[in-house]
């Protein structure tokens, strides 16, 4: 297989798995939230592991732009 065809292959094996990352980063996020409200009674749990749920994705995404431009410029990890 030529190396154009593999490191397409790569990017496109990245990229279909940056957009589940982060959907379950934030859905789980919330669903822990949600329940530990409910076991605690602390309202405030839901927006604090929602939050945290949307940083745990910001972080999953620049993780896989970092990897695509270090595959863009021809490093390996």
């Amino acid at each position: 297989m030529k190396p154009d065809t593999q490191k397409f292959i790569r990017q496109a094996a990245l990229a279909s798995t940056v957009g589940l990352s982060v959907a379950f980063s934030v859905v789980i996020g919330a669903a822990l939230g949600y329940w530990l409200s409910g076991l605690f009674g602390l309202p405030f749990l839901l927006p604090l592991f929602f939050v945290m749920g949307l940083v745990a994705a910001y972080r999953n995404y620049t993780r896989f732009m970092r990897k695509m431009q270090r595959d863009e410029d021809g490093e390996r990890p």
